[in-house]
């Protein structure tokens, strides 16, 4: 058995999330995958796949070897990279996670750009708004949004954002006063389905103090477009990201409300596993995505 390829195969197949998709990109057949994963852990003497009709998942000592693997893999890659001409084309694929919301938003329009710069580079992104393991799931980067600073993972800040609190002039319009936090706790809220906080908005004052506003949610979303689109028919106010009512709000499609109160700075951040020995193209995506950003486009004068 050759180690070093049994590794590659075996972090292939975590990689391409099963045995087909991991034979197919390395151009061998799906028997020659399936025994050098056997040899691997026989080798190891430990099972490192739970394999079923449905589905792959690593075992623990799994993901103990595949972290180890590929980080290996990684040096050896950066290596060779090290010696490679500066100017020839970055190649390999790149695996990302991002946010459902901002990646649909602002990230995808990127992409043609950065594939048109660097074509022998394959973006396998995935928009979604849950909590992801990265090796877990094998991802090389993610972009997540997180308050400003708590961000504990390597990562780089890509630009900042705020938590606005918003409503249709149509719905303020039955209560005639938006600046009141007790008019808010009046009006039917929309809430998020992946919420981190149960749906409880909790806002600071000029002076310091927090204000919390906990009364039930009349409707639920799974996503910031569909709470958007429900502020946009007045159904409830909605603690909304300022990159995705930017435009409404300069409109006057949708209102700010409480605007005396804000809560907690947040941060839009690329994520990625290690420090040392990035891929090339993880890099390469990584610098791209915080040049394109450095003028945040949904800053408001004021800010």
């Amino acid at each position: 058995m050759d180690r070093l390829r049994a590794y590659q195969i075996f972090v292939a197949i975590v990689a391409r999330g099963g045995f087909g998709r991991a034979a197919a990109d390395l151009g061998i057949s799906p028997a020659n995958v399936s025994r050098n994963v056997q040899q691997l852990e026989a080798s190891l003497g430990t099972r490192l796949l739970e394999r079923t009709s449905r589905r792959l998942a690593l075992t623990d000592s799994g993901r103990d070897v595949y972290e180890r693997a590929r980080r290996v893999l990684d040096e050896i890659a950066d290596l060779e990279t090290s010696f490679a001409d500066p100017d020839s084309a970055a190649r390999g694929r790149l695996r990302i996670n991002a946010p459902m919301t901002f990646g649909l938003a602002w990230l995808a329009p990127l992409l043609p750009e950065f594939a048109a710069q660097h074509p022998a580079v394959e973006l396998d992104i995935r928009y979604n708004d849950r909590v992801i393991e990265m090796t877990e799931e094998a991802f090389d980067i993610a972009l997540r949004i997180s308050p400003s600073g708590s961000e504990s993972q390597v990562s780089r800040k890509v630009a900042p954002t705020r938590m606005l609190l918003c409503a249709a002039p149509s719905l303020l319009a039955q209560t005639g006063d938006a600046e009141r936090s007790e008019t808010l706790r009046s009006l039917p809220r929309v809430g998020y389905q992946f919420s981190d906080t149960g749906n409880v908005w909790s806002l600071l004052a000029p002076d310091g103090s927090r204000r919390e506003i906990d009364s039930p949610c009349a409707v639920i979303c799974a996503n910031g477009f569909g709470m958007k689109a429900a502020v946009l028919r007045g159904e409830g106010a909605a603690l909304l990201p300022e990159f995705l009512v930017h435009g409404e709000l300069a409109s006057g499609e949708i209102v700010q409300c409480l605007p005396t109160l804000h809560s907690e700075a947040m941060d839009i951040r690329v994520v990625y596993v290690g420090r040392r020995h990035l891929a090339r193209p993880a890099r390469l995506f990584i610098d791209f995505v915080v040049e394109r950003f450095r003028r945040v486009p949904w800053e408001s004068p004021r800010r």
